[in-house]
């Protein structure tokens, strides 16, 4: 097995980045979701599950210094800053944030509808907090096969199952020389890994990744397709819970890229 594809999201439910190459740290795949829009009023994060037209937002990384937005044919860029420290939460887990100023928030804002801030952390800021990793929900990388992928593909074959629906940072598949038909690739072989060596790094998976209502929402017209719900409900149950993919974090670090050989320990 390879690494098929490789994604970051730098900012929290926002679009993410297709790399061909990317560093894992401690704190999961560098800049992978380091910046976080949340509600200015409740202070509570903001995701797809409560305005999927964050689906639409663009994310780039000009430079290590800078985030450029694009929505709608109108694009901002902004200056990441760490001048402005603030409280906040990621599911009742503090996480350290620096305010990243007004005019990339009315910028956002006028695309979310209501008074929103963004906040940005960096690995360094989270080292000696309660999890060493930023803003994402829980574990510092998610993974997914192709083979899972095409499962859920074959079971809903009336609608597009983008990888984008199911934000992982590390897609696995067959190279070049293995067929993806072949039995000893499954769907949800994943579930029961529990070591891997990808290239030169190494990652634990700790738990399978349970899944809310975004992998329901079409990243193009940001419907909700109720046939996805349908399909966990059918396939994907495990302890009454829907779950794609597995979750973990790295025990030896380093470079990963796109081709990268991938065993299972």
């Amino acid at each position: 097995m390879i690494v098929t594809q490789l994604w970051i999201y730098p900012i929290k439910s926002c679009q993410g980045i297709a790399l061909s190459s990317v560093d894992l740290l401690s704190s999961g795949l560098r800049h992978d979701r380091e910046m976080m829009i949340v509600d200015d009023e409740t202070e509570r994060f903001v995701t797809q599950r409560s305005d999927a037209v964050l689906a639409h937002i663009g994310v780039a990384l000009p430079n290590d210094e800078q985030v450029t937005l694009t929505y709608n044919g109108e694009s901002f860029t902004f200056d990441k800053s760490y001048n402005e420290p603030v409280t906040t939460e990621v599911w009742r887990r503090d996480v350290p944030a620096f305010d990243q100023g007004d005019e990339v928030a009315d910028f956002l804002s006028d695309i979310i509808g209501r008074d929103v801030r963004l906040l940005a952390t960096r690995p360094k800021d989270t080292l000696h907090a309660e999890k060493s990793i930023l803003f994402q929900d829980g574990q510092a990388v998610h993974i997914l096969t192709e083979f899972s992928l095409q499962h859920a593909q074959q079971m809903l074959a009336g609608y597009d199952i983008d990888v984008r629906r199911f934000r992982p940072n590390i897609v696995i598949g067959a190279d070049a020389s293995e067929s993806s038909g072949s039995e000893q690739f499954t769907a949800f072989m994943e579930d029961e890994w529990k070591h891997l060596q990808i290239g030169q790094t190494e990652l634990t998976m700790t738990k399978l990744c349970e899944r809310c209502a975004i992998p329901t929402i079409n990243p193009e017209t940001l419907d909700k397709e109720k046939a996805v719900h349908a399909y966990f409900k059918a396939h994907r149950l495990v302890n009454q819970k829907p779950v794609f993919g597995v979750c973990g974090y790295g025990t030896k670090l380093g470079a990963l890229s796109v081709g990268d050989k991938v065993s299972v320990q």
